[in-house]
């Protein structure tokens, strides 16, 4: 470990830094427990949550459809490809993609980071004791959380939404998560964000005993400078394969 003082030797600062990793270990492997006060959490919450994974695990292929302004684009995804090929625009605007449209697609997700879309946020980013149960039936619960203040400090936005959880208590599993702007915010100047609203819902895979994307949709108001924007988009993943 590097000596950040400059001065003390790095034995000096490993019992500190024990402690560091013992609360790491303590907030993976027990926080589904400690919230709900001292009942604890269901046993369903802690199962499903300790399973929850809100992107597509790595070494899976999938196609995507996206639509938006009434424009539907189908692209696929395979992990397997180096990594400029990973994506393949399959068609776009109600056909099947032209040499040219690939082209230009080709250029767009070479200047992107490689790989699968990445989630807004990990299950370790949620603040364990700002869980609260919401409502229950027989077969589902929802739940309520919020973000951990680390987890904010990284990514801003964190702080400003509030998470829902779905839980399918028969699976034990979470079945559909949202994430809803608490209150109007302006991440950067000239820019304000009225209404944003972030949805996922998972199925159950035939293959593997993993719940794996199913749809998402994203609906946004605001306005940059002085111009309103409102933008909804909706996402289809399917045809999932493993790879190697």
């Amino acid at each position: 470990m590097a000596n950040s003082s400059g001065f003390f030797p790095a034995q000096l600062h490993r019992p500190r830094q024990r402690h560091r990793n013992l609360a790491r270990l303590a907030a993976v492997f027990l926080w589904p427990f400690l919230s709900l006060g001292a009942a604890g959490a269901p046993d369903y919450l802690s199962a499903a949550l300790a399973s929850f994974s809100p992107e597509v695990p790595s070494h899976w292929a999938y196609s995507l459809t996206t639509e938006r302004a009434g424009v539907v684009t189908t692209e696929r995804f395979d992990p397997s490809k180096p990594p400029i090929e990973q994506w393949t625009l399959l068609a776009t605007a109600g056909h099947g993609s032209t040499e040219a449209e690939r082209e230009k697609y080709f250029k767009y997700k070479a200047s992107q980071t490689p790989g699968a879309l990445k989630a807004t946020f990990q299950r370790s980013d949620i603040e364990p004791g700002s869980i609260r149960l919401i409502r229950e039936g027989p077969d589902r619960a929802e739940f309520s959380g919020t973000f951990r203040e680390q987890s904010a400090g990284a990514d801003k936005m964190l702080a400003h939404l509030q998470l829902t959880l779905i839980i399918n208590k028969r699976r034990q599993r979470v079945e559909r998560y949202s994430l809803t702007l608490i209150a109007p915010y302006s991440p950067i100047l000239g820019v304000k964000m009225n209404e944003l609203v972030v949805t996922m819902d998972f199925s159950p895979s035939p293959d593997a005993p993993i719940n794996l994307p199913s749809a998402s949709s994203s609906h946004f108001t605001g306005r940059i400078f002085f111009f309103p924007i409102e933008e909804n988009i909706r996402y289809r993943y399917y045809d999932f394969t493993t790879t190697p």
